[in-house]
């Protein structure tokens, strides 16, 4: 029996990697493509061309400039490929997030001792392959999609700190997790940080030093840029967006994959439900609409209310333990976890920035790893929960990617017409 059970959580496993990846790559043609997406790849098409590796890249949503980082990851995909079509290094950014995730399954199994902790990773990995957010996020020309990857080079890496080579990459990937989004930069230090404070002599630092600086390297052509450029906007937006609390609201509602209303069109268009009521209606049977998707949300809806509720009763029944669970000293996964939503969440908010949901992508994977923990997966009645959060959000995923296929995109959303549609559209401009 225990053996059956091994075998069908094996499978279910390789199963959920599959679905993520098709969720990725399907359709690639109906990208998203704006400014953004247009400049990482003309970017790529320049440099070493007819234009040096650059030290910054785009402006950041504080409207300083990235680090040159978050252009040279996509440079370095498509040199290496031989990339020269924005549908090209979309596919090969898919699958370089795509790869991140996986990692999660070797980590798990080789570095995870702990039977109970190894299924909340595995379960982390089973819920992110299918995530709507994720797969929106991930499917497009951004810097995000690399950072699963290097997080788990990261974490790898922070696991073996003992040792020259651990504590070397722990440093040096560390200081590339901020230029390649400077959310990574919180991140790191809230890292450190923790470990410093209460796990100091399980670490080389000498050796995390020395990668740390050498990771750093970039980042001085990039600080002196920075320094002689002015700002003309606030860089902070203040109190309000403090008292908004956003870091942990987007941590705790990313994995519910609860809605895809901004993509599609919850904030634009000539109501204010416009096309989310539309994405509602699918799939359609020919033209006539099933409301399956409107449904799904509903039932995927009520089992993440579940999934909290059964969070806070044992986070009641525990309040004695409380102290020890918030430095994690039963667990290196709850040191990490906790290292991530409270000092690097503290830190981001008191910035006072404009914190969007997907900077909660340098968290990975443990935005997952709290859900499934919530949800108690050594319980049955927990498994069932996941099995059945998995199912939602496999449909609505594969009903996103449908719907934006289908319409060539999202128009009056902010995902905005499909790259297909575009290039049509100027080929038909070009031929007048």
């Amino acid at each position: 029996m225990i053996k059956t059970l091994e075998k069908r959580w094996n499978y279910f496993l390789i199963f959920a990697g599959l679905a993520g990846l098709l969720l990725r790559v399907l359709f690639v043609e109906d990208m998203e493509y704006k400014e953004d997406e247009e400049y990482n790849f003309t970017q790529t098409q320049l440099i070493g061309v007819t234009q040096p590796w650059p030290w910054s890249g785009i402006n950041s949503g504080v409207y300083i400039a990235n680090p040159g980082m978050s252009i040279w990851v996509f440079t370095v995909l498509a040199k290496l490929f031989g990339i020269h079509q924005p549908t090209a290094l979309a596919t090969a950014v898919q699958l370089t997030a795509w790869l991140g995730i996986a990692l999660v399954v070797p980590f798990a199994f080789k570095t995870i001792k702990n039977s109970t902790e190894r299924t909340l990773w595995l379960w982390s990995y089973a819920l992110a392959m299918v995530n709507p957010f994720l797969i929106l996020y991930q499917r497009k020309l951004w810097p995000q999609p690399f950072l699963p990857l290097f997080v788990m080079l990261t974490w790898l890496s922070w696991w073996n700190r003992s040792q020259f080579s651990g504590a070397f990459f722990w440093g040096c990937i560390g200081a590339w997790l901020g230029q390649i989004h400077m959310s990574g930069f919180f991140l790191a230090f809230a890292v450190f940080a923790c470990t410093w404070i209460w796990r100091r002599n399980e670490t080389h630092w000498r050796a995390w030093f020395i990668g740390s600086v050498f990771g750093a390297l970039p980042l001085i052509p990039w600080a002196i840029q920075v320094l002689h450029t002015p700002i003309h906007e606030r860089i902070s937006v203040g109190l309000q967006e403090m008292l908004q609390f956003k870091y942990w609201v987007f941590w705790l509602t990313n994995p519910t994959g609860l809605h895809l209303g901004n993509a599609l069109g919850i904030l634009r268009g000539p109501t204010h439900w416009d096309q989310l009521s539309d994405f509602a209606r699918y799939p359609l049977i020919g033209t006539t609409p099933t409301y399956l998707t409107g449904l799904t949300h509903g039932i995927m809806g009520l089992t993440c209310l579940w999934i909290f509720c059964r969070g806070i009763k044992s986070l009641w029944q525990h309040r004695s333990q409380l102290a020890n669970c918030l430095i994690g000293r039963s667990s290196s996964t709850l040191f990490l976890q906790n290292a991530s939503f409270l000092v690097a969440g503290i830190l981001m908010t008191l910035t006072g920035v404009t914190i969007r949901r997907y900077y909660m992508a340098i968290t990975f994977p443990f935005e997952f790893i709290l859900m499934t923990r919530m949800a108690q997966p050594q319980t049955h009645r927990g498994k069932a929960l996941l099995m059945t959060l998995w199912i939602c959000q496999v449909f609505i995923s594969a009903n996103f990617v449908n719907y934006i296929h289908v319409n060539h995109g999202s128009i009056t959303g902010d995902y905005g017409a499909g790259y297909q549609m575009q290039h049509r559209e100027q080929s038909r401009l070009d031929a007048r």
